[in-house]
């Protein structure tokens, strides 16, 4: 008899062993899903900041202080053609944290976390070239070449600029990140 109530005993105890098992590794081990939902930003922060949004410094500010225009220059200095972009060049220096980092810091995203999950979450048509910047094992950002940008993209929008249209430059005359378009 009490052979008997031991197996049923050991019957019982091991589907219960196995479901806390199987807890512990799921509480442990969460779901590709489920840190990608905690971890993405709120929608907002992916919209476009716009001209408006307070921002450290603004493009025109680097224009007067790093290329010497007078503030009505660098106001005036986005051409028409251009669509109210500009140049947002890297350079062989650049790292990942200084190009997002800059960028909000000008205004260009409202959130450096949305511009970072944009990037990782943007499908990447065009290979780096010469040691680009490495967003993720499969995602670069080509150095030595400028992008066109600006404050009415959205952080999917600049995501898809710096992962899929670069221009290509070969020497850098100015050394400058920003500088009017053509």
């Amino acid at each position: 008899m009490k052979k008997t109530t031991n197996k049923k005993l050991l019957y019982l105890l091991f589907p219960v062993i196995i479901l806390l098992a199987f807890s512990v590794y799921i509480v442990r081990q969460p779901s590709n899903l489920i840190q990608e939902a905690i971890a993405k930003p709120s929608e907002e922060s992916f919209q476009a900041p716009g001209k408006d949004w307070p921002s450290e410094k603004k493009v025109e500010d680097y224009f007067v202080e790093k290329l010497g225009m007078n503030y009505e220059d660098a106001k005036n200095a986005r051409k028409p053609s251009a669509n109210g972009k500009i140049m947002f060049r890297v350079r062989e220096n650049t790292t990942l944290e200084a190009l997002i980092s800059n960028l909000e810091y000008y205004g260009f995203v409202r959130d450096q976390e949305a511009l970072l999950y944009a990037l990782k979450h943007t499908e990447d048509t065009q290979e780096g070239k010469a040691d680009p910047i490495m967003v993720s094992d499969n995602k670069t950002i080509s150095i030595w070449s400028y992008y066109r940008i600006s404050e009415e993209m959205t952080a999917w929008e600049i995501a898809d600029e710096l992962l899929n249209h670069p221009t290509y430059f070969g020497f850098d005359e100015y050394n400058k990140m920003f500088m009017p378009l053509p």
